[in-house]
C-alpha cells in the first residue's frame, strides 16, 4: 500500500501535524529514496525517508504505510531508524546544546512578579 509522504510523516508521529510535514516537504527537508519529496509523493514499505533536522539528516526505513492514527508508542512500528550511529550521536549533541542554550536564556529569578508584589517592591523603592 502506498500513502502520501506528508500523511505518513504525521501518522508516524515524526511531525506533530500534517501541515508541518507539508511545510517540511515544501522547504526541501524531506527526501524519499535520495530524491527531494513533494507533499503529494507516495511512500511505500521498504522506502527510505530522510528528514533534515537541525542541519543533520536522520534516515528512516518505512516498515508500514498504513493510513490509520496510532498512539505515539504504536506509531514507532511504522518505521525503523537507519541513521548512521555517528550522525545520530552528533544529532543528540546538537539537541543537548540547544536545550542547554534555551535553559540558559531564562532568568534565574523566576516568573514575573504579580501586581501586589510589584506594589510592595515600589513601596520599598519609594516610587
Amino acid at each position: 500500500m502506498k500513502i502520501r509522504i506528508d500523511i505518513w510523516l504525521h501518522r508516524a508521529r515524526l511531525f506533530k501535524s500534517r501541515t508541518q510535514a507539508t511545510s517540511a516537504c515544501r522547504e526541501g527537508k524531506i527526501m524519499v529514496n535520495d530524491k527531494f519529496a513533494d507533499a503529494g509523493d507516495h511512500v511505500g514499505e521498504g522506502d527510505t525517508v530522510k528528514i533534515r533536522m537541525r542541519g543533520l539528516y536522520r534516515a528512516f526505513r518505512v516498515l508500514e504505510a498504513a493510513d490509520i492514527n496510532l498512539s505515539k508508542q504504536e506509531a514507532k512500528r511504522m518505521y525503523e531508524e537507519v541513521t548512521a550511529p555517528e550522525a545520530l550521536e552528533k544529532f543528540r549533541q546538537v539537541e543537548t546544546a540547544a536545550r542547554e542554550w534555551r535553559m540558559g536564556t531564562r532568568k534565574e529569578s523566576g516568573p514575573r512578579p504579580g501586581k501586589k508584589t510589584r506594589r510592595d517592591l515600589d513601596k520599598i523603592r519609594k516610587r
